[in-house]
């Protein structure tokens, strides 16, 4: 199955700069290993800035999560463990440094805090003024994702080992989040 250009620039920027940052990488880099030309990436997503943004952290695969609330632990561990099986980008591992290298570190910050806390808080149901349900799950995730693809935490433990140790610590969490609402 052959990709389209636009597809080839998003997964060359997100390769580039998941691997460089932000800063070190140029468009020429990316249209480089993309195969298309530097005016395309331009005129494709406007400016490098306008790039970066769109292969950040996503969110939105929360909201396709459908399981019951009393199995959410469980299947938020599960995605980051067949993320690492497959190889693919760990959306949670990616967070501090989409921040941290972003353009402007402040208002990458503020973006990506609120797109995880609110879907987060969604999907747990957390209407406390605090989001601190929301913010302690999203801070187990963001550890999680960091300890298992960046540290190589957790080596040696079998897939439903770590599913069950992990995703019950997450699963703590959210079931306080249910019992305080």
């Amino acid at each position: 199955m052959s990709i389209t250009s636009h597809e080839a620039i998003l997964r060359s920027a997100a390769h580039l700069f998941g691997e460089r940052g932000y800063r070190a990488v140029t468009v020429r880099d990316i249209a480089a290993k993309a195969g298309v030309s530097a005016a395309l990436v331009i005129k494709q997503f406007l400016s490098k800035e306008r790039l970066y943004a769109a292969v950040q952290p996503d969110e939105s695969a929360l909201a396709e999560l459908d399981v019951p609330t009393s199995e959410l632990g469980r299947a938020l561990v599960f995605r980051v463990l067949m993320r690492r099986e497959r190889g693919h980008q760990e959306p949670w591992a990616a967070i501090p440094f989409a921040v941290l290298d972003a353009p402007s570190t402040d208002a990458a910050r503020a973006d990506i805090r609120e797109r995880y806390l609110s879907a987060i808080a969604r999907l747990i149901g957390d209407r406390s003024a605090d989001r601190r349900f929301a913010s302690t799950v999203t801070t187990l995730m963001i550890g999680f994702g960091e300890g298992v693809r960046t540290l190589g935490l957790f080596d040696g433990w079998s897939f439903d080992e770590l599913m069950s140790h992990y995703g019950a610590i997450v699963q703590a969490q959210i079931d306080a989040c249910t019992a305080a609402t």
